[in-house]
């Protein structure tokens, strides 16, 4: 089928449109992501995000029609990223101990590099108490991260890593909250953050692994 010059220009710009509409969304959610990290959801106020990024209100209001609507564009901003471990794989072919130890190593670039992510993501846990659609973000965030570290340790298992008899469900669960629980510590100075997760990596280990199963 033969597309006319003028189609073509037509469906160009209209993609173009479409891009240019993502990437000024994407700003926006950047900006309220980290007026949020400075002033918290309290202190957070739509109009200095469009101050920010130099539009006017209206504008701003094309792309998030209310201020619950950018702060759910931050939770995905957020939920995306997290999805996404920052720690470098050392082996082609990781077994699941590597791969358990690349969520701590995750967890230490974090606080390093984006500190701000959890003063955010405390913020916003706290609100997804009182609005249900975050909350569901936040379900859905935890479900996939217990799904992904119940695999992990169900190969291990396969694999003699870790202990035949662990209860698997629970074990991840109390990963989860172990790691989270680092990202309060997140003010305290970077060697004592390291010390803290390479001594919770380390009896992690010693918890889960075959070589020290109850007798």
């Amino acid at each position: 089928m033969n597309i006319s010059a003028a189609t073509l220009i037509q469906k160009l710009d209209s993609a173009m449109a479409r891009m240019q509409q993502r990437d000024r969304k994407t700003e926006l959610v950047e900006i309220a992501y980290r007026l949020i990290a400075k002033n918290g959801l309290e202190g957070f106020r739509i109009r200095q995000v469009a101050a920010e990024a130099g539009i006017d209100n209206g504008t701003l209001h094309y792309h998030f029609p209310s201020k619950e609507a950018l702060i759910h564009g931050v939770v995905d901003y957020l939920m995306e990223d997290l999805q996404n471990n920052r720690a470098v794989r050392n082996a082609a072919d990781p077994t699941a101990l590597d791969e358990l130890q690349m969520e701590f190593e995750d967890i230490r670039l974090r606080l390093r590099r984006t500190p701000e992510q959890f003063i955010v993501l405390s913020d916003l846990a706290v609100r997804s108490w009182r609005d249900p659609v975050i909350a569901k973000m936040f379900r859905k965030l935890d479900d996939g991260w217990h799904v992904h570290l119940v695999s992990l340790l169900k190969r291990g298992i396969r694999q003699g890593i870790f202990r035949k008899n662990l209860n698997v469900p629970l074990c991840a669960r109390a990963i989860m909250v172990a790691l989270r629980g680092i990202g309060y510590q997140s003010r305290l100075p970077h060697p004592k953050v390291d010390a803290l997760l390479s001594e919770l990596a380390a009896q992690t280990e010693h918890w889960i692994t075959a070589d020290n199963a109850p007798q």
